[in-house]
């Protein structure tokens, strides 16, 4: 029996319902032998010497998942969340069809993660390299810091063709240093011009050269103390709102405000794609299709990885 892989664990965000895409994206194959695109995130992070797997989901796609955690190398092993079971101690929740968003995703993971991980998007894809440089990230840090990371991305290398993103904007100090985080709800193209929507209706232009998380964020189980309370504020705030969403980077922003913790921004200008959208399919299935035909990844996809 092989031994178990250390290493820091990957914590994939895979719970979303897709409704813009028009269904459950996050398991629908796109790889030449039918993987999936969150398959292609585990192989890069096994790759770069990560042990541990868990996969954050509803619990209605617990037998769908099922399937995709057995071609996994001997040694990494896999945990399951569902983001419909967690809930803090003394919320009850109002009855609602829709996911509470990112930062209440991450707590169903609080019990199954004991040291660094990197948390990211079942429907997006980062890059071959993203989780070497989380590696060596880690590597510099100390148990239970409070100091994290995340990959900023060019704001143009991440809108979509078939219409309008969401995305974080970063705002950042001494080049590296994040200083602020503010979630853009609604970017299109405009004209050639990248415009933000408010929900009041006004418009503003964007830089292209602008960094945005992408929740490829590399932290600490230390978060998990300072998140909890967190959620349950905003949940018993916005609990008859069923459109409030409790997103992760809303809730980096307030633990920077009250100096819980400081985040570095690494920019990364490797190729980001994902699938927002419908019409986003066939880009990512042909963009994957080319990287097979270059060699970067084998087919089967883990056969040589096994």
């Amino acid at each position: 029996m092989a031994q178990p892989r250390t290493g820091p664990t990957l914590v994939i965000l895979a719970a979303g319902l897709g409704s813009r895409f028009g269904g459950p994206k996050q398991l629908k194959p796109l790889g030449p032998a039918g993987n999936v695109l969150l398959e292609y995130t585990a192989y890069d992070a096994v790759r770069a010497g990560f042990g541990r797997i868990v996969f954050i989901i509803q619990s209605s796609f617990a037998d769908d998942f099922a399937p995709l955690v057995r071609p996994l190398p001997d040694g990494v092993s896999v945990e399951f969340a569902y983001q419909d079971q967690s809930w803090p101690e003394g919320v009850v929740p109002p009855e609602r069809t829709k996911p509470w968003g990112t930062g209440h995703a991450l707590l169903a993971a609080r019990d199954l993660v004991d040291g660094p991980f990197v948390l990211c998007n079942a429907d997006d894809y980062y890059g071959t390299s993203s989780f070497e440089r989380a590696a060596e990230f880690f590597e510099g840090q100390c148990p239970g810091s409070r100091h994290y990371g995340m990959l900023g991305y060019r704001l143009d290398a991440t809108l979509s063709g078939t219409g309008s993103v969401s995305r974080a904007i970063c705002n950042l100090a001494d080049n590296s240093r994040l200083a602020s985080i503010t979630e853009h709800p609604v970017i299109t193209y405009r004209d050639d011009v990248i415009v933000s929507e408010t929900q009041a209706g006004k418009e503003f232009e964007l830089h292209g050269d602008d960094r945005v998380s992408m929740n490829f964020w590399m932290l600490g189980n230390s978060i998990f103390e300072l998140l909890e309370p967190e959620v349950r504020d905003f949940i018993e705030r916005y609990r008859h709102d069923a459109r409030a969403e409790c997103r992760l980077p809303d809730i980096i922003q307030n633990l920077m405000q009250q100096h819980e913790i400081t985040v570095e921004c690494l920019p990364h200008n490797e190729d980001w794609f994902g699938m927002t959208h419908g019409p986003d399919y066939d880009v990512a299935a042909s963009t994957i299709q080319a990287m097979h035909d270059a060699g970067t990844y084998p087919t089967p996809l883990w056969q040589s990885n096994a």
